[in-house]
């Protein structure tokens, strides 16, 4: 069994498994940083920690319509003996999932149009397709 966190990003369901995710944050306000590659979002002050914030959406090559004031967004673990943090912005959390692997399969390796080097897996879920992140690839 895999623990999965849910989120929707552009009208899509995705995921990432449990140990990456450091907390959610509702209602944050970030500060932009000028020129700044357009994959970085912002930063913001969590409790006295910088944290690094990237759009998500663009990284995987999906519209981003920007933030209408607070925006939401998934802390992740910081690696050992690396104090950076980083996060990235969603549209709204889901559940948390216990996905039997047996519903998992790799993504399909003929799409095209999106960067899904980026998707770990894919499962079957009742009425769509959950696809399962992987933030070492994304944000390393």
């Amino acid at each position: 069994m895999m623990k999965v966190l849910s989120f929707r990003l552009a009208g899509e369901l995705f995921g990432i498994e449990i140990n990456y995710v450091k907390e959610i944050n509702r209602n944050v306000e970030y500060t932009a940083v000028p020129r700044a590659p357009d994959k970085i979002v912002g930063l913001f002050n969590m409790r006295g920690q910088i944290v690094t914030l990237f759009n998500l959406a663009k990284i995987l090559g999906y519209p981003w319509a920007g933030d209408h004031g607070k925006v939401t967004c998934i802390i992740l673990k910081s690696p050992p003996n690396n104090p950076n943090q980083q996060g990235f912005l969603i549209d709204a959390t889901g559940d948390v999932l216990d996905l039997d692997e047996s519903l998992c399969e790799p993504p399909p390796a003929n799409i095209d149009g999106r960067n899904f080097q980026y998707i770990r897996k894919v499962a079957r879920l009742d009425h769509e397709l959950l696809m399962i992140i992987e933030p070492e690839l994304i944000f390393n």
